[in-house]
């Protein structure tokens, strides 16, 4: 599906991955693995590394290997100057940039952040609930074979993850409330290296999108 995007170019959407079923964003597990990559000649030796040394602490060498690999794909959607922010920027500059690995990675992420958490911030109806995440399933998996054939059980988990995620993005309260974000030049510049249209995913206002979209056309 290719959507209108910022500036009313077309971007092409990535397909729906369903995977993010635990973890939140991951912030300390990304931070660890960020520095590695960032000192690692390759992403096999970044890999085997990280596994090695079980940076993200778990318990069974099964759950290191399959923690390890999400937070690789995630911070391999990011140029270099994103895996930078995770491992050496401030804590709001690194979950800022891992929620855009996330959405860049996960399409689902992606458009409920923009279509109802940003939604939200700027029609005022600052509340995102359990119910909105199920109507916005709803509506989705009436043309995404990967949501209408998901189990319940699979549904319950990524809307637990999802929330936690914005949580742990500071995009969201722990009562629901949409907490707007303010990217600075760092996040901003990622963020228009990899897609500007995925500002679009943050609660952030019409005037801070319209200023990545005039900078973003004005560097081409």
């Amino acid at each position: 599906m290719v959507r209108p995007g910022i500036g009313g170019q077309c971007v092409r959407q990535p397909a729906y991955r369903l995977s993010f079923t635990t973890g939140g964003l991951l912030r300390a597990e990304a931070v660890a693995i960020a520095g590695i990559m960032l000192s690692s000649n390759d992403a096999a030796q970044a890999r085997d590394r990280a596994i090695a040394q079980n940076v993200v602490q778990q318990r069974t060498t099964a759950s290191t290997v399959r923690m390890t690999r999400e937070v690789l794909q995630r911070l391999a959607e990011l140029p270099e100057a994103g895996v930078e922010l995770v491992a050496h920027g401030s804590v709001d500059d690194s979950r800022h940039a891992l929620w855009l690995a996330a959405c860049l990675r996960y399409r689902f992420l992606r458009d409920f952040g923009r279509e109802v958490v940003r939604d939200r911030y700027v029609t005022g109806r600052s509340l995102v609930t359990s119910e909105d995440f199920d109507t916005f399933w709803n509506l989705q998996s009436s043309w995404v074979d990967a949501l209408r054939d998901a189990a319940d059980s699979t549904r319950n988990k990524l809307r637990q993850n999802t929330f936690r995620m914005l949580r742990d993005a500071g995009m969201l309260s722990a009562n629901g409330q949409v907490l707007p974000v303010h990217p600075t030049a760092a996040v901003s510049e990622v963020i228009a290296a990899s897609d500007p249209t995925l500002l679009l995913s943050f609660p952030a206002n019409d005037a801070r999108v319209g200023g990545l979209a005039g900078a973003s056309n004005g560097a081409r």
